[in-house]
């Protein structure tokens, strides 16, 4: 029978190569214990099997001898090799794709990233099933949604009216949250949002920039759903934080979360998190993740790098890392800070301040008459109001504003004084 998603499974980790570290700390977010590992170095993974026949000899041994209930490939089971591998094995026989997979069916908590997950899930296990239908008996396999004998076609029929519903329901979500975002953004709120690999910092540092107490855990994934939060010490700025960017995912998955995806790149300013502690490939490796996942869609000008976990580093170090993401594709000197120590906080904050800061001063005169109320509420909403000097006949105004909001200003009143407070 299929594994529950809360079922904490002894795993054998199979690789093609030395370096495991993501994996395993992958399957262990996943609740699973890593009992043995695995390792045939080779260029390619074998076409059938992924590793070659004496391997695989040695891994049905392995898993003979038992304590063994799922072994997890470090790479990618086409839907041949997955059937093959599971008939030969006798277990249950896991991909990178499918623990993060997993993992994220054990995160998600709200309607929409239920959704996104079942989508996922079931575009992942179709062409696998397709596989166990032409090859042998459906049930036989112990796997996901393996529910005995069907015909093949009124399987795919049901199949596919569940994907088609699950589009529908996502795409309704995704229009509410435009629509959302629109009306924010109507009432003059900036959208920050944080972005950067899976256990980046990204829930500390909404923790600490807004003083919530969002769920942090020292696992991948622990963030599945947004969250968005008001920056208390900065005007109209709300942040988000979203579900971690992890690499090697397919184009269908990416689509599954685009609803979630569309909170980066419909932000005015996009936080990119890079933790510190990484080594220097890895840490080039995700900074090179994020580059491929927000440009061109988001502007470079847009994003802001940004070093956490700096007091898990000596102060060479630190220099060091914060030399080498200056030469990365976003061409600016990444901001280090610690949401753990308070370190550089700050000078974030200050970062985002600058960044938001209204570089028009306007000074208005509106006539005293029946529209002044209405005039002076929508200054107020979509602009920051300096000063106000009521007079017998007018009142005066001081704003600082956006540039595209200049139009509806001058329609309030008369203009006195235009000034760029950015050549100040």
């Amino acid at each position: 029978m299929a594994l529950a998603f809360d079922d904490v499974v002894d795993a054998l980790l199979v690789s093609l190569t030395a370096d495991t570290a993501e994996l395993r700390a992958l399957t262990e977010s996943a609740g699973h214990r890593i009992v043995d590992v695995i390792v045939q170095r080779r260029d390619r993974p074998d076409p059938r099997t992924f590793v070659g026949r004496g391997k695989l000899v040695e891994i049905h041994a392995r898993v003979e001898q038992g304590g063994i209930d799922l072994v997890v490939f470090n790479g990618e089971l086409r839907p041949t090799m997955h059937y093959h591998l599971e008939r030969d094995l006798g277990v249950e026989c896991y991909d990178r794709l499918r623990v993060i997979l997993e993992l994220f069916a054990q995160r998600a908590a709200i309607r929409e990233a239920k959704l996104q997950v079942e989508l996922a899930l079931l575009q992942y296990e179709v062409p696998l099933l397709r596989e166990w239908i032409h090859a042998a008996d459906v049930g036989e396999r112990p796997g996901f949604m393996a529910g005995g004998e069907q015909r093949v076609d009124a399987y795919y029929e049901t199949v596919k009216r569940r994907i088609k519903k699950i589009r529908d329901d996502l795409e309704t979500i995704r229009r509410e949250r435009e629509l959302r975002r629109t009306l924010r953004k109507d009432r003059g709120f900036h959208l920050a949002a944080l972005a950067g690999y899976a256990n980046s910092g990204k829930s500390s540092l909404l923790n600490a920039l807004t003083g919530e107490h969002v769920l942090v855990e020292d696992r991948m994934f622990s963030t599945l759903s947004t969250t968005t939060r008001t920056l208390p010490d900065v005007r109209r700025i709300l942040l988000t934080d979203t579900v971690g960017l992890v690499d090697g995912i397919p184009f269908w998955m990416i689509e599954a979360f685009n609803a979630t995806l569309e909170e980066i790149f419909q932000a005015d300013l996009v936080l990119l998190l890079v933790d510190a502690s990484d080594p220097e490939a890895e840490l080039r490796r995700k900074v090179h993740l994020g580059a491929r996942t927000l440009l061109p869609r988001v502007p470079e000008s847009s994003v802001l790098p940004v070093l956490t976990k700096i007091d898990l580093l000596e102060p060479e170090s630190l220099d060091a890392k914060v030399r080498l993401l200056g030469e990365h594709e976003f061409h600016r000197t990444p901001l280090a800070i610690s949401a753990a120590t308070g370190a550089g906080l700050e000078g974030l904050r200050s970062a985002i301040r600058e960044y938001f800061a209204y570089p028009l001063e306007i000074r208005l005169v509106i006539r005293l008459d029946d529209r002044m109320g209405a005039a002076l509420n929508w200054l107020h909403e979509h602009t920051q109001v300096v000063t106000v000097v009521h007079r017998p006949d007018r009142t005066e105004v001081v704003v600082r504003c956006r540039p595209r909001d200049r139009k509806g200003i001058e329609a309030l009143g008369r203009v006195v004084l235009v000034r760029d407070t950015t050549s100040l």
